[in-house]
């Protein structure tokens, strides 16, 4: 009611402006002497609506957006509601959709704030309408619905049974013909036949859902549009009544009466014409090529299909391109052309993706845009608690208003300790996650250390005792042959030679086998190793602190290799004069340090040798740390961290 009562307000206000004089350029003489007032507002909107209905929509929203500027100076909230609104309805005959929805979703707002629900379930309604334009139907059905809720509610006749028959559109528009059908038939029952084209279109939807049911129901669709004929003739509205005669013929069609379906069809064409009405055109047009390949005239239904093929193509038709192709591909069969038929194939296949593309998108998009618009459409809904609280809180009084914040409160509680829940879960799960990668890259390391071990263990051993032994014995067998022998001095020189050399080889034999798995790493343990490592190198010195417990086997082979790695790569490329290898072990974890003072280089440098990284692999295994610090010309300082498990 209160809309009704701004409304009368606003066209009495308009009405005394109009009253002045009913020519344009009247009201335009007007603009120079006003003022910046509210008569001003409505003045600039009774020029915006002149525009609008002319069709010079670029000055109706010219003016429209003035209304709106000076409302919002003056703080005049009625002013700018309806300014807003009735430029909305210039942004859709514009085609900008996106914008008329944000211009009604902002009056959406301003109606739950300022005014009575009347103008939210108007406004809800227009935004309905913007996403049915976009081919949004679904989310243009929930608008539809919460406000068709409404007027249901206060018994609004005409704005009720307006939205059945949209709602009927929009349910046909999802292939729901069996809703469309329900709302179609409750729309009649509030849009009575004095209300002409409204009427006549409920009636034509109608016919449309009855005879796209899956059981068809043809003759019913045929009462409704034998009705929708009167109507148009009543009205005088020729479109209404070209729409009918299509949709006869479409009936007639299915049910093989080809002479009545040419009736109307060509009826349908007399009145639709290519230029104003290509759609409809199109549907008429491909209806009378059908009833020729009905009847074998091959010839004939082909010039029309490719008429409808080039309007379709030319006005950028695509569901009719797409229908015609069909078509043309059917007719190539009839004919027996199967090189047409698979060129009419590919062409439809070609078009049918196009559609389904084009729908992905839509549907993509209106996801995207539920998504962007849940905090606005969240706000829109708090507002509406709000006012429904308040006007519940003024009965009920301070005791209600108490209760309603300490529920709110803990909703509120509730929400956030929920959704603190759910993140710590998500950590947890997180954690574990890793905590499993993690032990999973140990085992696997460990096994590769393992094998390692026991690889070097085996060869060293296969070196000392196997091949060690059989040096030694040809040694002792040549010193008593030399004992046995009178050589000459030169022979009896290079004997002993040769002995020399084999020394030399059982020597190497040892150094070797040494190098794979020092003797006394699993006799003395690191300490010892370390030192007798470091002790045949001039230039390194070794320093150990703290406990000297032995270790787990695999963890001192690991620290003796990364010694040994970094202790080598010292020697070659740093030209150091001085190595430090320090040892310090703690209760549960310790530390290798080697320091030199040789050239340095770029720690920040992408390549690097594979011997640090397989040192970086090695002890991330053991969950340890590497930090190595070089400046060049400066030396290098290499930390190694690793934890000791009980």
């Amino acid at each position: 009611m209160k809309k009704r009562i701004a409304l009368f307000f606003l066209g009495f206000c308009c009405g005394a402006v109009v009253a002045q004089t009913a020519r344009i350029d009247s009201l335009l003489q007007l603009l120079p002497a006003a003022k910046a007032d509210t008569n001003a507002v409505l003045l600039y909107i009774d020029l915006g609506e002149y525009y609008r209905k002319t069709g010079d929509l670029q000055s109706s929203a010219t003016y429209h957006l003035k209304a709106q500027a000076l409302s919002r100076e003056l703080n005049y909230l009625h002013g700018l509601f309806y300014a807003s609104d009735y430029y909305s309805f210039v942004l859709k005959r514009q085609s900008l959709y996106d914008s008329a929805i944000a211009v009604n979703r902002e009056m959406l707002a301003l109606a739950l704030e300022h005014f009575d629900a009347d103008q939210a379930a108007t406004e809800k309604w227009n935004i309905g309408a913007g996403y049915a334009y976009k081919g949004f139907n679904e989310t243009a059905l929930a608008y539809y619905l919460e406000s068709l809720a409404y007027f249901e509610r206060t018994n609004y006749k005409k704005e009720t049974g307006q939205l059945y028959n949209i709602i009927q559109t929009a349910y046909a528009r999802m292939d729901r013909y069996e809703d469309a059908a329900s709302y179609g038939e409750k729309a009649l029952t509030f849009i009575s036949d004095t209300l002409g084209a409204s009427y006549g279109y409920t009636l034509l939807n109608l016919s449309v859902s009855y005879y796209s049911l899956p059981l068809p129901q043809y003759e019913k669709a045929l009462a409704y549009l034998q009705k929708v004929l009167q109507v148009a003739a009543s009205t005088g509205n020729a479109y209404m009544e070209a729409r009918a005669y299509n949709n006869i013929a479409k009936i007639h069609f299915r049910n093989n009466r080809a002479d009545e379906s040419e009736t109307y069809y060509r009826k349908a064409l007399a009145l639709f014409r290519e230029d104003t009405y290509p759609n409809d055109f199109c549907i008429a047009n491909i209806g009378l090529a059908k009833v020729a390949m009905f009847r074998n005239e091959f010839a004939e239904a082909e010039a029309m299909a490719h008429k409808n093929l080039e309007l379709s193509r030319r006005r950028g038709i695509r569901l009719e391109e797409k229908n015609t192709l069909s078509f043309l591909w059917e007719l190539s069969a009839a004919k027996h052309d199967w090189a047409g038929r698979l060129r009419y194939k590919a062409a439809f296949d070609s078009v049918q993706s196009l559609v389904v593309n084009e729908s992905m998108l839509r549907a993509v998009e209106e996801l995207e845009i539920k998504y962007e618009t849940e905090k606005k459409e969240l706000k829109i809904a708090n507002l509406e608690k709000e006012k429904r609280q308040m006007s519940r809180l003024s009965m009920a009084g301070v005791a209600v208003l108490l209760l309603a914040l300490a529920a709110f409160f803990l909703l509120w509680r509730w929400t956030v300790q929920k959704k603190r829940l759910a993140e710590s879960r998500k950590e947890l799960a997180e954690r574990q996650i890793k905590q499993l990668e993690q032990e999973k890259q140990l085992i696997a390391t460990q096994a590769v250390l393992e094998g390692e071990v026991q690889e070097r263990s085996r060869l060293a051993r296969d070196l000392h005792d196997g091949l060690g032994s059989i040096l030694a014995a040809v040694r002792y067998n040549l010193i008593d042959i030399r004992k046995a022998l009178v050589m000459e001095p030169a022979e009896a020189e290079r004997f002993d030679n040769s002995v020399g050399l084999l020394n030399d080889s059982m020597l190497e034999m040892r150094r070797v086998a040494h190098h794979l798995m020092p003797e006394s790493l699993g006799k003395a343990g690191l300490k010892q190793s370390i030192a007798d490592f470091c002790s045949s190198v001039p230039i390194v010195k070794f320093s150990y602190y703290g406990d000297d417990t032995r270790l787990d086997p695999q963890l001192e082979v690991m620290i003796y290799r990364i010694m040994h790695e970094l202790v080598s790569n010292a020697l070659r490329h740093s030209g150091a004069s001085h190595i430090l290898v320090e040892i310090v072990q703690d209760a549960d974890r310790v530390f290798l340090t080697v320091e030199d003072n040789g050239c340095g280089f770029d720690t920040q440098a992408k390549s690097q040798g594979m011997g640090l990284v397989n040192i970086r692999n090695r002890v991330a295994a053991y969950n340890g740390t590497v930090d190595i610090h070089s400046v060049v010309g400066k030396g290098t300082e290499s930390l190694i961290q690793l934890k000791i498990k009980n």
